[in-house]
């Protein structure tokens, strides 16, 4: 034990730091708030994630030139993970969506489920994204990934869920109760600076990287029929760039700039299956409203009437109708919501977890 045996030196894994979504923030959130130093992972892209990471002991299995090819290794990642090895510490911390928690743990360890594997549990949404022959091979090989995969999320010596969503999700996947803790959530950028574009007075924004279960589209036409142009953030997006139709695909964007638009947005959507849905909370903080889908994560980052509100429908009027509503919200009553789901809580909660596993080991 770190610390003079009352401290457990807590080691981070996590799937790939290849990308700014928000199991990658959460991880970096875990850095700051327990005092972390190594980060094992399969990958990591140093520009192509967030910058705190740059000055942390980041042991990647991959090598660095490939990657951002992470994604089209999938047929070898199972064997890859299995052969990542975590060690060192006392106790490890693991944010998991999908392989993370199938590395080689030579200490005990508690897995922190972001959701059951996509590309596994929810075929539908992850395959979209796929070609006809890597459909096929992935239906192929399912079953014996499946296997795999609930062998080692049993060897957990404790399971977290990041809502009350991927707790069912789990339940159902692998026959294993969790516990509920919520990701921890901190105002993304100290200062706001405007993007480097000219973007409307008013104007709604949604942050979703390329992947369908965002449901960008649906978003977009929500937005048309409240009468707001959208501002789109995330890899990918600036393909969906048509200013002239009130569309503003910015792509990938820094923190700072995220944070300006957060302040300056009418209302943050959120339109698709999200496990928690950490944008509408960081925009919360900033006071800024959300309209979502009454579904996932949503159903419990957002309190209608207090911070937001849920579609009455998963349509485009029925999403625009909660835009109307969402935007009569008042600020600081968005603000108080965002700080119940801070970093002291999520750590306090997470250490009592951590703890236990320790003792038990």
């Amino acid at each position: 034990m770190a610390g003079g045996g009352t401290v457990p030196e807590v080691i981070l894994a996590h799937d790939y730091l290849v990308q700014v979504g928000g199991a990658e923030r959460v991880v970096a959130e875990w850095a700051a708030g327990f005092g972390a130093r190594r980060i094992v992972t399969l990958a990591h892209a140093p520009g192509s994630t967030f910058d705190e990471f740059d000055d942390l002991d980041v042991r990647a299995t991959i090598p660095s030139a490939f990657a951002n090819q992470v994604e089209w290794m999938l047929p070898a990642l199972p064997s890859i993970a299995a052969r990542t090895i975590v060690d060192g510490g006392d106790v490890a911390l693991v944010s998991s969506s999908g392989w993370a928690h199938r590395f080689r743990f030579e200490i005990p360890h508690v897995v922190y489920v972001h959701s059951p594997a996509r590309w596994l549990y929810a075929a539908d949404d992850y395959r979209m994204r796929l070609s006809r022959v890597r459909r096929a091979g992935l239906t192929l090989s399912t079953p014996l990934l499946k296997r795999g995969d609930l062998e080692a999320m049993r060897r957990a010596g404790a399971v977290v869920a990041n809502s009350a969503v991927t707790r069912e999700r789990i339940r159902t996947c692998y026959g294993i109760e969790s516990i509920v803790v919520h990701p921890p959530v901190e105002p993304v950028a100290p200062v706001a600076v405007a993007p480097d574009r000219e973007l409307p007075a008013e104007f709604a924004v949604i942050v979703a990287r390329d992947r369908g279960y965002k449901n960008v589209g649906l978003a977009v036409a929500a937005a048309r029929l409240a009468d707001l142009p959208i501002v789109i953030v995330g890899s990918g997006s600036q393909a969906l760039d048509e200013p002239e139709s009130g569309v503003f695909g910015l792509g990938r964007i820094g923190d700072a700039e995220l944070c300006w638009l957060y302040r300056h947005a009418a209302v943050v959507i959120g339109a698709g299956r999200e496990d928690f849905g950490l944008t509408v909370v960081e925009a919360s903080l900033e006071g800024t409203p959300a309209a979502t889908v009454a579904a996932g994560g949503y159903l419990e980052t957002v309190d209608p009437g207090v911070n937001g509100f849920h579609a009455a429908s998963e349509t485009p009027a029925g999403l625009a109708e909660a835009i109307l509503l969402a935007r009569r919200l008042d600020a600081e009553a968005c603000r108080a919501w965002g700080r119940t789901f801070g970093r002291d809580h999520h750590v306090a909660r997470l250490t009592d977890v951590i703890e236990g596993v320790v003792q038990r080991a």
